[in-house]
């Protein structure tokens, strides 16, 4: 056992205002329950994982879904080799015998974040305002001559014509950000898959020869 130095072992003082059973809890807490469906079904006299699997969720995946046993595996794969085929199909017979248990009593919380999780949510992603201007000047100098841009001298990234081209159509791909702007242009009621408009030029295919 290592001696503590005299003045470390003097500076350690017990902090009696301290309740010590709150910050254990503290640090062993992971915050607040931020989703509303379990923040509302969740019941204060149960553990948490008991309440997890009353509403029919995982609390520890790892024995929900356990990783494969490969030595398991491989006895499985030596019995049937041998032959051992008759008493793998009893043990088959007799774990489908096997009754499944009832449904947990708040299914309805699982199958409420499953619906969630099915519908539709739009992209909330917002390119920055620097981005936006840069490209809205872009926009306005060269229209979409994508190399004209590269070789502009305010393009302090060095993006190549390639990399501009995709920024400049994320932009255009975000309504709340590109419809100010178009319809400051009077592009708002303009088709961009029109190759016979000059102003979409260079825009609506893949290999545009700037």
């Amino acid at each position: 056992m290592v001696r503590r130095l005299r003045k470390m072992k003097k500076n350690q003082k017990y902090n009696y205002n301290r309740n010590r059973k709150r910050l254990d809890k503290q640090l062993k807490s992971t915050g607040p329950i931020r989703c509303l469906e379990i923040k509302n079904a969740l019941d204060p006299r149960k553990k948490l994982s008991a309440n997890i699997r009353e509403m029919g969720l995982a609390f520890n995946v790892n024995r929900t879904i356990p990783v494969p046993n490969a030595k398991q595996t491989r006895i499985q794969l030596t019995r049937y080799v041998n032959g051992f085929l008759e008493e793998d199909a009893v043990d088959v017979e007799t774990s489908t015998e096997v009754k499944r248990p009832p449904p947990p009593p708040k299914i309805h919380v699982a199958q409420q974040l499953e619906q969630e999780a099915n519908e539709y949510v739009e992209s909330r992603f917002r390119l920055p305002k620097g981005q936006v201007k840069f490209a809205c000047r872009m926009i306005d100098a060269y229209g979409f001559n994508y190399k004209a841009m590269s070789r502009d001298r305010t393009n302090y990234e060095q993006d190549t014509w390639r990399q501009l081209r995709q920024k400049v159509r994320k932009f255009l791909s975000i309504p709340e950000q590109c419809t100010p702007y178009l319809e400051k242009k009077g592009w708002l009621n303009c088709e961009m898959d029109d190759p016979n408009d000059p102003r979409w030029k260079e825009y609506g295919t893949d290999d545009e020869e700037c």
